[in-house]
């Protein structure tokens, strides 16, 4: 009898969990929407680098919450399609679909050499040498000033612009910038999920819960991470491409290890696995860097506060300990 109950009552609550999930997106739909009008330029142009960032973010998170990968050279993709995008508009224009290409195959291109390095290591060699590859790869962006300018980075890009066949649209307000920030971090979410969905999601999932239970099952451990870390630097890269538009400027703390590191900040603090957690995590560092650090130079020690907090009062992150006070006062 219990067994009958408990079959009846999976499918209702796999609907009210759909139900849920569709008025969450469609309220955040809403209210991204509602963004694109009642927002001012510069906040418009700060929300577009927040989800450019979670979108970076959330491809880290494929790696550190699915697969137990956590990287210290994950800026290296981003940072590095940031690069080759503005590398590209200046040479051939910034045609968004150029720009985006260029990005997302700079990623993954990146991505596969780093993985040639790494994909055998786990733990702590993988965290190191993949901090040893983006270091490598910093070094190269920093002293090759007459392709990357060096320290100074590059200025002066062009417009990014979007070609409908009978016009062509410049990209340069925030609003148009906030547009395509949110329609590419919405991009980057279903890629993201259905990739973790997909079999080699779940088999990625196994890599981390029983790696040598996969191994005997005859599943390629270094392929199936390789293709992990391929697409996490597709994704990065793609973020990386719009990146340095919104501000008009990319220099070599883009693909510095920091950077890495303040991704990883990002995503502990939002909430690890959770995917859409790293656009909260982003949301909460960047808001304390650009707003508090107005008041303070100790910016950073805010951060580190909200971090030590978040692990200890939310240890799965913002995301999960929210859903979980939800779902307590929904219970009482």
């Amino acid at each position: 009898m219990t067994s009958v109950v408990t079959h009846t009552l999976e499918p209702q609550a796999r609907a009210a969990r759909h139900n849920r999930q569709r008025l969450a997106l469609a309220g955040v739909g809403f209210a991204a929407a509602a963004l694109a009008f009642l927002a001012n330029d510069y906040q418009l142009r700060f929300i577009a680098e927040i989800l450019i960032v979670g979108s970076a973010v959330l491809s880290l998170d494929l790696l550190v919450g699915f697969g137990a990968l956590v990287s210290l050279g994950h800026a290296m993709f981003f940072g590095g399609a940031a690069y080759a995008a503005a590398l590209a508009a200046q040479a051939f224009g910034a045609d968004i679909v150029v720009v985006l290409a260029v990005g997302t195959l700079t990623g993954a291109g990146l991505a596969l050499v780093m993985g040639v390095v790494v994909i055998r290591t786990i733990a702590l060699f993988f965290l190191i040498l993949s901090l040893i590859v983006g270091q490598i790869f910093w070094e190269i962006v920093f002293h090759w000033r007459d392709i990357t300018g060096g320290a100074d980075g590059l200025r002066g890009l062009p417009p990014l612009t979007l070609h409908l066949g009978v016009a062509t649209v410049e990209l340069t307000t925030g609003r148009s910038l906030y547009i395509a920030a949110a329609l590419l971090a919405l991009a980057a979410w279903f890629v993201a999920s259905s990739f973790v969905n997909a079999p080699i999601g779940r088999a990625l999932i196994g890599t981390r819960e029983r790696a040598l239970r996969m191994s005997a099952l005859g599943y390629s451990i270094p392929r199936i991470r390789l293709m992990a870390l391929v697409s996490s630097g597709a994704i990065a890269g793609a973020a990386g491409a719009l990146y340095p538009f919104v501000n008009q400027y990319i220099g070599p703390n883009a693909v510095h290890w920091t950077m890495s590191a303040m991704m990883i900040i990002m995503l502990v603090i939002g909430g690890v696995g959770s995917l859409y957690g790293a656009f909260i995590g982003a949301a909460v560092y960047l808001s304390i860097q650009t707003y508090v650090s107005s008041y303070t130079d100790r910016w950073q020690l805010v951060v580190g506060l909200v971090f030590v907090l978040t692990v200890m009062v939310m240890p799965n992150g913002i995301v999960a300990g929210v859903k979980k006070l939800l779902e307590g006062r929904a219970k009482a």
